[in-house]
Formats: C-alpha cells, sequence, structure tokens
C-alpha cells in the first residue's frame, strides 16, 4: 500500500501542478476586468485599420440599420453604408497609422460599453499627400456570444494638416 501512495504522489502532484500551470496560462490570455476586453477589441479594429483592410474592420460590427456610424455630422444608418464609405475612404490612401490618446470606458450595463477618446491619424493619399487629422471618437460596443461588436461608433475629424 505504501508503494502505490509514494508512486502516485508524485503523479498526483504532477498533475496538480500542470493543471495549476493551464489555468494560469488561460487566465493570463484572457484580460483580468471587462475593460480591458473592450479595449483589446478596439485595438483589433485599429491594427486592421492601418492594414487598411476594410472588411476585418467590419467583422468587428454587428448588422445595425439604426445609425451604425455618424462622422462629421453625416450619419451612415447601416452598417453597409458605413462599410461603403471606409472602402471609399481607404481606397484613396496608401497608408494610415493611428496615435490614440487615453480611451476611456463606461460600463453601461454588464454587456454595453461606452469608449470616449481621441487622438490622431497620419495618412498617405495614393498621390503622395500626407495628412495629419485630429479626432475624437465614442464607440458603443455589445458584448454578444462573448464576443465585443460594436454597434455605434462616432468621429469628429479637425480640417486635415
Amino acid at each position: 500500500m505504501k508503494t502505490r501512495i509514494v508512486f502516485y504522489l508524485p503523479l498526483t502532484i504532477a498533475t496538480v501542478l500542470t493543471l495549476a500551470a493551464l489555468a494560469h496560462a488561460q487566465l493570463a490570455k484572457k484580460p483580468q476586468r471587462v475593460e480591458d476586453a473592450v479595449l483589446a477589441r478596439l485595438g483589433e479594429i485599429e491594427n486592421a485599420a492601418e492594414k487598411l483592410d476594410s472588411e476585418k474592420v467590419f467583422s468587428f460590427v454587428l448588422e445595425n440599420n439604426h445609425g451604425a456610424l455618424v462622422q462629421n455630422g453625416r450619419i451612415f444608418l447601416t452598417r453597409t453604408d458605413a462599410l461603403e464609405n471606409t472602402k471609399q475612404g481607404f481606397q484613396r490612401l496608401e497608408k494610415v497609422h493611428y496615435a490614440l490618446g487615453p480611451q476611456h470606458v463606461t460600463m453601461l450595463a454588464p454587456t454595453v460599453a461606452l469608449v470616449i477618446g481621441q487622438g490622431a491619424s497620419e495618412a498617405t493619399t495614393l498621390d503622395g499627400r500626407s495628412l495629419t487629422t485630429q479626432f475624437a471618437q465614442s464607440v458603443v460596443l455589445v458584448q454578444t456570444n462573448g464576443e465585443w461588436k460594436v454597434i455605434h461608433a462616432h468621429r469628429s475629424f479637425s480640417s486635415a494638416r
């Protein structure tokens, strides 16, 4: 009997340590706060935009026919209209880079977040012009099927320099 305990004890300890390490690795992958998950999603959207990949950007946007995007006083009621506008804008660019300032997350409900912030975009057009524009934005995200998705975004840009 003592032989079995001596034999199984190291295996049990090894199993517990392995499970603890796996649990720690899983926790390390997941944001510790809901706000971090929301900001991580906005980071993914920013990365897709910097690659001028409008389809990827809009893969994070819910179908919405009630005001998907408001941009400089112009309303795009549907996700489709907002996507088309974004595609047209990206077609004129060679590259774009965003420098975001602090983003402030307010949880409106456990599955609804409002993010406000400001930043600057630096773009190079296909004809070689460089533009720098300051902007402010607010984004409403909802958690659906475990994923944060944009349901509404509002952006205001200053005049390009």
